[in-house]
This record gives C-alpha cells, structure tokens and sequence, in this order.
C-alpha cells in the first residue's frame, strides 16, 4: 500500500476550477467551464502548476516583448503559474512559492486542504475576504 506522498507525487491534469463567494452562495469559473491545466509533484519535493483557459487569444506578433499591452493583459488574466518546494502535514499541502505570475506569492507560504482517492485529488484553498465577499476555490485534478 502507498502512503499519501507516493500517490500525490506525479502528473496531474486540471478537471475543475471553481471559484465560490460563499457570502452570495454563487460560484465562477475564471478559467472557463473547461480549464486547462498540469500539476506536477516531484519525489524530491518540489512542485508546479500551470492553469489557463482553453480559448485564449493568440499574440499578433510570436513575441511576449512585442505585444501589445491589451495582448500581454489578456494573456495574464487567462493563465496561472507558480512553483515552489513541497510538503504534506495531514489533510493540507504546503508550499514556500519560488516562483509565481502573482508577485506577491514569492517566498510565502500557501496551503491547500486536501482530498485523495484513487486517481483524483481535490484541493481547497483556505477562505478569503475580498471586499464584502467570503471566498475560497475548489480545485479537482485527474491523475495522469
């Protein structure tokens, strides 16, 4: 039988990204009803993670230094990325962000509770104040 770290450790596609503001009891979807994204753990403890919609624009010119600022825009607003070190402590996965499209996740911490069943593994992320809302966002990945 495997232990919890052996079955997380590998490749991961994105099934679901849903963002809910529990104050409204609504949800979104910021990437689309259809994301996409991959979600590697490695053995020795380090993991990435790229999320986007499935329909983005491409550039005019194959060149992030010469688009245009409403191509560069519509790029960040449709993707997701960080990477950083690793660890499990019970139902939460803990990771001290190395690199991040979000400036301010750099070298912080973030935690995900999570769940695992054979081949999927669900995360959410802890609940947050934005504004007047009470957010949080489930995550579902399928293992590759």
């Amino acid at each position: 039988m495997r232990n919890t770290k052996e079955q997380i450790i590998g490749s991961w596609k994105l099934n679901n990204f849903e963002l809910k503001n529990l104050t409204v009891k609504k949800s979104i979807f910021p990437y689309g009803k259809n994301p996409v994204g991959i979600l590697i753990f490695s053995n020795d403890g380090f993991m990435s993670v790229s999320i986007m919609t499935d329909n983005r624009t491409d550039f005019e010119i194959e060149s992030l230094q010469m688009a245009s600022s409403e191509e560069k825009i519509s790029a960040i607003e449709t993707y997701l990325s960080y990477a950083g070190k690793w660890k499990l402590e019970n139902d939460k996965i803990y990771v001290e962000v190395v690199t991040s499209l979000l400036p301010n996740w750099k070298n912080k911490e973030h935690y995900r509770t999570f769940q695992l069943t054979d081949e999927a593994l669900s995360f959410q992320t802890p609940k947050m104040k934005q504004g007047d809302f009470e957010i949080l966002v489930e995550l579902d990945w399928i293992k590759l």
